[in-house]
């Protein structure tokens, strides 16, 4: 039986789903100009980073975001984005397991305000457990409908990974 996880993504065999939002502080508060919620991909080198990570052969926990520009269909064998965006490999702001369930959140924020990056035809997302570029060790990668962020806008990411 296939289970609805969040705007009737099926997440059947997937393993999660990543939910990308534009925000922008309106006269009322934030309001969410943009919202793409995308099945990921979980690659074959992040399955065995996975596998190290729970048998202690390594301890880099996956905690980074990458974003990027290409609609290159996520594929098992990436280890990094197609097409990244310079400066953009930052830490998660929160991660938890959400209570009483088998999902994982990691939620990052890239914040508006002046100096904040400014970025067209984002439409990629990776989690890493590194941050430079010749080590990078993606645990999945997920492709959505490109959204823009100005300086103006914040781009708020959340990942859901699910033991099925």
């Amino acid at each position: 039986m296939s289970e609805i996880i969040e705007d009737n993504v099926d997440c059947e065999d997937v393993g999660g789903f990543v939910t990308v939002e534009v925000i922008r502080d309106g006269k009322n508060g934030p309001q969410v100009l943009e919202r793409r919620v995308a099945h990921n991909l979980i690659v074959t080198q992040g399955k065995g980073q996975i596998w190290r990570l729970v048998t202690g052969l390594q301890t880099n926990l996956f905690n980074f975001f990458q974003i990027g520009t290409s609609s290159q269909a996520a594929a098992v064998g990436q280890v990094a984005l197609t097409s990244p965006i310079t400066g953009t490999v930052n830490s998660a702001d929160t991660k938890s397991l959400l209570s009483g369930t088998r999902t994982m959140e990691w939620v990052i924020s890239y914040p508006s305000g002046g100096g904040s990056k400014s970025a067209t035809n984002i439409q990629e997302v990776m989690l890493l457990n590194k941050t430079t570029a010749s080590g990078h060790s993606a645990m999945m990668r997920a492709v959505f409908t490109a959204v823009n962020k100005t300086t103006a806008d914040k781009l708020k990411i959340t990942y859901n990974a699910r033991i099925t």
